[in-house]
């Protein structure tokens, strides 16, 4: 059996949506399907949104073969707004473009001619000319990705897959923007995803909130494949740091209740319980994204000297501030059910993870299932616990520890989760 893999995001690019269709790629031979990937040339070092343009690369298509699969690594293409930020800096022509960077959204759905992600397609149809592969599975965002799979199975009659990391229509961080022009852009998008949606195959999605959220809107059958992690971590641990240490790793959404643990701080500040001596919060990667970053910094100039804050950083420069940390946090969302990628992360580090605050569905569910933390409903209740653990650690006594049911955990890796993707795609498999 064969799979053809198209996805923007794929290593060495450091994000989470890599992470995805890398795993697949990683892990499909072992349980006997080839998988070929069409991707981009990620190759420059990416800590802030803006160097992604540093990406840029020559006109050569790289293929990377090997035991485990196919790698096809297209040139990046920039599009005019991105040509102009490269040549005048983030600070000059914004209006400009944004203006374009509208215009060739919108347009992207009608004309390749401003689809930056065009070469994907071209390549995937180059490829499908002369091998015939059983599946077709793309990964969004971009989700404008999903026009190569309708466009893909016209042509070539090939089954395709659409796997939603995030919705579109339904995407958590979309729907706080509910200005006039954003709902316009909605609603023009939300066309388009119906009419690429009704010749795929099947849906996947990461959680079943998601999942049967998505059926639902599209009449269709999906399959929940978690996002996973790798295995346990099994790194040094530094010596036992006199700080209480909590971690928030990677994205932080416009919908997380960050403040529910700030305001838990600040009241112990001012409450001279606290000092910015006793604990830290880090913020892993919080500085790629500049707006949630200035929320975090402006909400109490009081609380900047517990604060540190990161660029995005190498992976395993991210999972070692897990290990290190005496807690993790994972933030919920309000109206809002989702398992953010970070905290399988947190999962293989084996350290105490706070969800903040309880969201009484999945987040909450799977840390109570897997045994891997605390939930809390309250600032007060929270407050209570950081000064109980602050206590401990001025004692030189054990922190809040955990026991996980190693089994469930274990059921949340990467490789079940492709092994379980693989039993779908068989089971569906045209005979």
């Amino acid at each position: 059996m064969r799979v053809l893999i198209i996805c923007n995001d794929f290593p060495p690019l450091n994000s989470v949506g890599a992470q995805r269709p890398y795993s697949w790629f990683n892990y499909f031979n072992e349980y006997g399907i080839e998988p070929t990937v069409i991707t981009k040339q990620w190759t420059a070092k990416i800590e802030r949104a803006e160097d992604v343009l540093k990406n840029a690369s020559s006109e050569k298509i790289i293929i990377d073969k090997s035991e485990k699969g196919t790698v096809i690594r297209v040139p990046i293409e920039l599009v005019l707004p991105e040509k102009i930020l490269l040549k005048f800096g983030a600070d000059k022509k914004r209006i400009w473009r944004k203006m374009l960077s509208l215009f060739y959204k919108m347009f992207s759905f009608v004309s390749f001619s401003f689809d930056k992600h065009k070469r994907l397609y071209f390549e995937a149809r180059k490829y499908l000319q002369h091998e015939k592969p059983d599946f077709i599975l793309i990964t969004g965002e971009p989700f404008i990705l999903f026009k190569y799979g309708y466009l893909l199975h016209k042509e070539f009659g090939i089954p395709w897959v659409a796997d939603f990391r995030d919705g579109w229509k339904l995407n958590h961080v979309t729907r706080h923007n509910r200005d006039m022009l954003n709902r316009f852009l909605q609603s023009w998008e939300f066309h388009f995803e119906k009419k690429y949606l009704r010749n795929c195959s099947f849906i996947t999605a990461p959680d079943p909130y998601l999942g049967t959220a998505l059926g639902k809107l599209h009449k269709k059958n999906f399959k929940v494949v978690y996002n996973g992690f790798e295995e346990f971590l099994n790194l040094d641990l530094p010596d036992q740091s006199a700080t209480l240490t909590l971690t928030h790793n990677g994205t932080l959404t416009a919908g997380q209740q960050v403040e529910f643990l700030l305001q838990a701080l600040l009241e112990l500040h001012n409450e001279k319980k606290i000092s910015s001596a006793e604990i830290q919060l880090n913020f892993i990667g919080l500085e790629y994204y500049p707006t949630q970053y200035s929320r975090v910094k402006n909400f109490s100039n009081t609380l900047n000297s517990y604060l540190k804050t990161t660029p995005r950083i190498a992976r395993h420069e991210a999972l070692k501030h897990n290990v290190e940390s005496d807690f993790l946090i994972a933030f919920s969302e309000k109206n809002y059910q989702a398992i953010f990628a970070k905290v399988y992360d947190y999962l293989a580090a084996k350290k105490p993870i706070l969800v903040l605050p309880n969201d009484n569905g999945l987040l909450s569910e799977l840390i109570n299932e897997t045994k891997s933390g605390l939930t809390f409903q309250t600032i007060e209740a929270l407050k209570k616990f950081l000064l109980e653990q602050l206590q401990e650690k001025k004692s030189g006594k054990n922190l809040f520890t955990i026991s996980p049911d190693n089994e469930k955990v274990l059921s949340y890796t990467r490789k079940k989760q492709a092994e379980q993707l693989v039993k779908f795609l068989k089971e569906n498999q045209k005979r």
